[in-house]
């Protein structure tokens, strides 16, 4: 099935799990990331059981430092 991670199609496995898509994207284990899907935040103990549907926009934040 296809996603949009920040304005880009994704290929993902039907039934895939938030945590599963950001591992295969390389992201899972960073610090500092915020995740939304479909504008709603989705908190990072949510992210194995919440699973992705067809043409879901999703948004990954990356804090960074600054001043």
């Amino acid at each position: 099935m296809t996603v949009f991670v920040n304005n880009q199609a994704v290929l993902t496995p039907e039934a895939t799990s938030l945590r599963s898509l950001l591992t295969q994207l390389a992201l899972a284990e960073k610090k500092g990331i915020a995740v939304a899907v479909n504008n709603a935040i989705v908190p990072r103990l949510a992210w194995e059981h919440f699973i992705v549907s067809e043409n879901e926009k999703i948004t990954i934040l990356q804090a960074t430092q600054g001043g």
